[in-house]
């Protein structure tokens, strides 16, 4: 037999033989007493009931005997007084059955009744050993240091020893949780000077404390002191070493000591792995997770339902809800029992993911399972079906949550409110806010962060006002977030007084801004070009110890550069570089609109290249504040050439670009007519095909649009083409002819010629016909030559149907 087991193997103690003068209290007795007392204020035969049952002479013993088999301390403490009117029975001649009522009240947690009943023994009689023992475990487990701690001096001063180590463990468990190290190591140290006072969980308690604290070599250093000193070797203190390694980040160091575990005879066990596996899930090393999952199949361990849990709640943060699925599987194929946290962590990576109606099929799987959902269960649920707007949906979970018997509380009416804000829908998550208050649910900092920025955003300013002055009654304080949304929001809505007003207001009340605050300052001088006002604003944030952010800079030099002022607008540039704070696409855009407005185009030109060479990639803004620049200088070319360029980086024009180009292309009409390429210039279809159909007689304005659609369906940018004829018509421009055409030669650049039927209408004149033809030599031109023989395909298909059309109805007229 090991050597290493032989200390645990212990002898048998001795059958203790029942005493003939003290029989012992049946369950059937036991009962019949129970009855008898709670019958007492019914029953006025009680007393006699009483005594048939314990006949005299009834022995402290007997008496404690019969305490002890009593569930109600209220009862025994009815027989204890029973004893004493009846049997002339006083307390110091009842010690034991004191003891066993103090047992009794100790494990009710009552207390008061407790130290009355060790109070009533008196100075002449002493509570057992054991009494004091169960007294001070209960005082620990309700978290009452100190009365626990005097108990255990009660039971040192009287017997000369600590109660028993299953007893100061748990005052000892409880000064390691609350971090009191020298209290639990001068306990400790006591229980240890006392044979058997001490025994491996108390030095694992020790150990446990020391490994939350980072000192997981001292842990060892303590367990390697005590053992073969009355501490057994066991697994369970490498389990604890292993958590203190993951605890401190090491768990490098934590998987050595399990491969330790082996070389010592140790194996491990599910809680060994279920430790490592919880850590390694937490840093998302699902590679290392399944090579421990292959040890436990090696070694014959069944994950546990935790085990599982943990793997799929990493599957769902580092890959997709859909993957962790498979863990479901396994665990139903494994006949794991799963419990409703697995469901949860399921349903709220699908929730997260906008698959809310994979969701529900699984809270509806956790029923039939019959697993009880909880609030974390619904909650989820109800956010993602509010931010999808299917309020109702929300509604009826958060009712059948009620109706299960879970009460919402702040969290359930955040994720509703949440998710009602999200979904647009502020004025419903104030009715929500007012059904919180009838419950007496009140809401949290964060539901009125979330309110206030809602309403905000709707420019709902006087109601996100009103809810800050709530907010100060209820006493939940506002913090920089709410103070910074006001103020934002004010901005927007250009009340630039009101949200002074609640800048100062907020320094009132001792909630400095950040960096966020008084940048949003600033932007609300700047909107207004109070550019002195601006600069002040961000002294004061110096001033404050907040450095100022490239957001900073560039709301300033915005700023200045609207009102005209690019020297100031380039002295703050250069402020922000000294400050190592790179300018970004925003800073450039804002320099450019500079150049535009004061009408240099050519450093506006410059910038746009030098942005180019810092590595920051222009988008719409940028091409647009150039090409406007440019046509009102009359550069008709170098605007046309701008945005080809941005049509080549796939940058789609939006609302204001098309606007320049039309206009753009109408105003300087007299230049594109009379004017010729130079060596500079590249050839633009932009240009080409609006000066082709204005020598054609064709309206400007349509004209300009269809040089835009077609420049767009060159460059493969099909569907905003189709965006742009609607526009067009919108305005009142109908489409023509060339607009079909040019629309045609988008359907055949992105491979779909036989679409064409969609745009192009059923029947043309011969003159529109004509046209069609003329002016697609000119577009062919700008376009790819299998393009231009998949449009002549088309046309020439559409012509033959046009001619078979035409013929009977000759026939017909003749």
């Amino acid at each position: 037999m090991s050597t290493r087991l032989l200390p645990r193997i212990t002898p048998l103690l001795p059958r203790r033989r029942p005493n003939p003068n003290h029989p012992p209290v049946t369950p059937a007795l036991a009962a019949a007493l129970a009855r008898v007392l709670a019958a007492r204020a019914t029953d006025p035969t009680w007393p006699r009931s009483l005594a048939a049952l314990l006949p005299l002479p009834l022995s402290d013993a007997r008496l404690a005997a019969a305490v002890s088999s009593l569930a109600d301390p209220d009862l025994a403490l009815a027989l204890i007084s029973w004893s004493q009117s009846h049997h002339h029975h006083d307390a110091p001649t009842t010690p034991l059955a004191h003891s066993a009522l103090l047992r009794l009240l100790a494990r009710a947690r009552r207390f008061d009744a407790a130290e009355a009943a060790l109070q009533s023994i008196g100075p002449f009689a002493t509570p057992t050993r054991a009494s004091l023992g169960e007294l001070a475990a209960a005082y620990a487990d309700a978290g009452m240091d100190g009365k626990a701690a005097e108990t255990c001096a009660r039971a040192r001063e009287l017997y000369g020893a600590l109660p028993e180590a299953r007893h100061s463990n748990r005052l000892l468990r409880l000064l390691v949780e609350r971090r009191r190290w020298e209290d639990a190591r001068k306990l400790y140290d006591e229980m240890l000077a006392e044979e058997g006072s001490a025994d491996n969980y108390s030095t694992c308690v020790m150990v446990r404390g020391m490994c939350l604290e980072g000192r997981v070599g001292e842990g060892i250093k303590l367990i390697e002191a005590r053992w073969g000193a009355g501490c057994i070797p066991h697994v369970v203190f490498y389990n604890v070493l292993i958590d203190g390694y993951c605890w401190r980040g090491d768990i490098g160091r934590a998987l050595l000591l399990l491969g330790d575990m082996d070389i010592k005879g140790f194996l491990p066990t599910v809680v060994t792995y279920s430790v490592l596996i919880n850590w390694l899930g937490r840093k998302g090393d699902l590679e290392k997770i399944r090579s421990l999952l292959g040890e436990m199949r090696v070694r014959r361990l069944c994950p546990n339902v935790q085990i599982y849990n943990t793997v799929a709640d990493s599957l769902c943060k580092c890959q997709s809800a859909s993957q962790a699925m498979s863990v479901l599987k396994q665990m139903f194929a494994s006949g794991c029992d799963l419990d409703i946290v697995t469901f949860n962590t399921l349903m709220s990576a699908f929730c997260r993911e906008g698959n809310v109606r994979q969701a529900v099929k699984l809270l509806r799987e956790a029923i039939r399972r019959e697993l009880e959902p909880n609030q974390f269960s619904y909650t989820p649920l109800i956010h993602g079906f509010c931010i999808r707007g299917e309020v109702m949906v929300a509604s009826d979970l958060l009712v059948e949550m009620m109706g299960r018997g879970h009460t919402p509380d702040v969290v359930t009416f955040g994720a509703l409110i949440h998710g009602l804000v999200v979904a647009g829908q502020v004025s419903e998550a104030l009715i929500v806010q007012e059904k919180m208050a009838e419950r007496q649910v009140m809401p949290d900092a964060n539901i009125y962060n979330v309110l206030i920025s809602g309403l905000c955003k709707k420019r709902m300013l006087p109601a996100a006002k009103n809810l800050v002055v709530e907010m100060i009654e209820q006493n939940v304080h506002p913090d920089k977030f709410v103070y910074t949304t006001l103020i934002d929001g004010f901005i927007r809505s250009e009340n630039l007084g009101d949200a002074r007003k609640i800048f100062e207001f907020m320094e009132e009340k001792g909630v400095f801004p950040d960096v966020v605050g008084y940048n949003a300052m600033i932007k609300g001088y700047c909107k207004f070009g109070m550019m002195n006002e601006a600069i002040l604003c961000m002294s004061s944030m110096r001033r404050a110890g907040c450095i100022p952010d490239e957001f900073t800079y560039t709301t300033l030099i915005d700023g200045y550069a609207k009102q005209g002022n690019i020297s100031a607008a380039l002295r703050f540039t250069c402020d922000m570089i000294k400050r190592r704070c790179s300018p970004n696409v925003v800073t450039y855009s804002s320099l450019i609109c500079g150049y535009c407005k004061i009408g240099d185009t050519d450093n506006a030109e410059n910038l746009f290249a030098n942005m180019q060479s810092e590595g920051l990639f222009p988008n719409v803004v940028h091409y647009t504040i150039l090409i406007g620049g440019l046509f009102k200088k009359d550069k008709v070319f170098q605007a046309a050439e701008y945005f080809e360029r941005m049509l080549l980086n796939h940058c789609s024009p939006n609302d204001v670009t098309l606007y320049y180009l039309v206009n753009g292309l109408t105003n300087c009409m007299p230049s594109i007519m009379n004017s010729k390429y130079s060596k500079t210039h590249k050839k633009s279809a932009l240009v080409d095909v609006f000066k082709g159909l204005i020598s054609d007689g064709l309206d400007p304005s349509i004209s300009a649009y269809n040089a835009i659609i077609f420049s767009l369906c060159s460059h493969n940018m099909l569907e905003k083409a189709l965006d742009l004829k609607e526009k067009m018509a919108n305005k009142g421009y109908s489409p023509d002819p060339v607009t079909f055409l040019s629309l045609l030669y988008g359907f055949c650049s992105v491979r779909k010629p036989r679409d064409w039927r969609s745009v192009l209408p059923n029947k043309f004149q011969q003159v529109e016909l004509e046209i069609i033809c003329r002016h697609g030599t000119l577009f062919n031109q700008h376009v790819d030559e299998s393009v231009s023989c998949e449009v002549s395909k088309v046309l020439q298909l559409y012509v033959e149907e046009f001619q078979s059309i035409q013929q009977p109805e000759v026939f017909a007229s003749s």
